[in-house]
């Protein structure tokens, strides 16, 4: 079985290459995200995925049959694509498609090498690419939301394709944007320099949260929690109350034992604190949200937050695809992300379906793209795919012959 899937692996090897060539030289815009998207449809067509859709979130959906109808897989990978602002600015978010094709890459083809062995299987392996704003995760949302919803009970694992140096990861910090909000009047003689009020009236509290930023929890796996103060906005003087409001955007990672509402209250709590001597001014703690637009023309308001999640190492299913590595080569072993986020923030924190991230590159070096990671580490990667999709939903073979197969 082992050397079928390497034989048939080296055999995709040409169009591989190829793919990759197109995703590596896509300048990805606003105004060609279809055609992005279109792209990589075409190419699981093209593989001979047995079904392949985009839904209205713009995920794409790649299905390979199997034999049964029982425990399947989802395989997940991502796009960022531009908020409204990036759009206006047509620059590509940094932690966009440049940083994480690869994964999409890998997904494809770990379907193609199924599909090409035909290793029959008690479930369907499903594809999924899905498309993402920073901090917002919508499109998995949707896709277990539309797709997926009647599915959900039959998946036996997600596989995240994201880089982890081909360990196994099991979690992440959480990630949220928020907004401490001031409100309140002013001394007039301070109006003249907008920019001056604003700085020396948020001053104490942008001080205060340094301060705080250097005090928070660490977890031994996961890392350090952390703050950083995104933007500070002033809505102008407003005359006829004399009523002016102040926003400071913060980011913010955090440890499991921390929680949105323990960080929000805090963060009130602070603002509550450094102004605790003016009585004309309220402060606020607000989740940011964010109004989305997908290319396919759906809109949908999403809050800017993903979830904390960290799974035992024991889980079965992390078990076992560990053990389908390194019994086949891989020098594996259990690790986590310390700064990116993934999908696990809803399949795991939130849906508790056992959920794996396993992919080429690291996280230490993100601007790795398809290229610098070279055509061998990206079969390697959708090889150890499949590997643990036949693990974990792979029918016993025992008796037939490759040629059979």
């Amino acid at each position: 079985m082992k050397e079928l899937m390497k034989a048939k692996a080296k055999g995709l090897r040409e169009s591989l290459a190829k793919f990759s060539e197109k995703i590596e030289s896509f300048e990805l815009m606003p105004s060609n995200m279809g055609e992005f998207t279109d792209l990589i449809l075409s190419e699981m067509r093209y593989l001979g995925f047995d079904k392949v859709i985009k839904d209205k979130a713009g995920n794409l959906v790649g299905v390979i049959k199997g034999y049964g109808n029982k425990d399947a897989i989802a395989m997940v990978s991502h796009i960022d694509i531009m908020t409204p602002t990036q759009q206006k600015l047509e620059v590509i978010s940094n932690s966009g498609i440049a940083k994480f094709r690869s994964g999409v890459i890998s997904s494809v083809y770990s379907g193609a090498l199924m599909k090409r062995t035909m290793l029959p299987m008690t479930g369907d392996l499903i594809i999924c690419c899905v498309p993402r704003i920073e901090c917002c995760d919508f499109g998995i949302k949707y896709l277990f939301d539309d797709f997926l919803k009647d599915r959900i009970k039959k998946i036996k694992g997600v596989i995240l394709c994201e880089p982890t140096d081909f360990n196994i990861n099991l979690g992440h910090k959480g990630r949220m944007e928020y907004e401490i909000v001031v409100k309140g009047k002013l001394n007039r003689n301070f109006l003249e320099n907008r920019g001056m009020n604003m700085l020396s009236t948020m001053f104490p509290l942008i001080s205060e949260l340094a301060k705080v930023s250097k005090e928070l929890p660490s977890d031994f796996n996961l890392g350090r929690s952390g703050l950083r103060i995104k933007d500070v906005r002033y809505s102008g003087y407003q005359p006829q109350d004399e009523v002016n409001e102040f926003r400071i955007v913060v980011d913010r990672v955090f440890i499991p034992e921390e929680t949105e509402g323990y960080i929000l209250n805090k963060a009130k709590t602070i603002a509550k604190t450094v102004y605790k001597q003016e009585s004309d001014v309220t402060v606020n703690a607000l989740l940011t949200k964010e109004r989305v637009k997908t290319h396919t023309g759906l809109e949908l308001v999403s809050a800017k937050e993903f979830k904390p999640w960290f799974m035992e190492s024991h889980q079965p299913f992390a078990l076992e695809s560990l053990k389908s590595l390194t019994e086949n080569g891989f020098k594996s072993n259990f690790g986590y992300w310390k700064k990116i986020v993934t999908e696990g923030s809803y399949t795991y924190a939130q849906l508790k379906i056992p959920t794996i991230g396993f992919g080429a590159g690291s996280e230490d070096n993100l601007d790795s793209n398809t290229g610098s990671l070279g055509l061998d580490k990206l079969e390697k990667a959708f090889y150890g795919q499949a590997l643990i999709v036949q693990r974990n939903i792979g029918m016993p073979t025992f008796g037939w012959s490759s040629g059979e197969i």
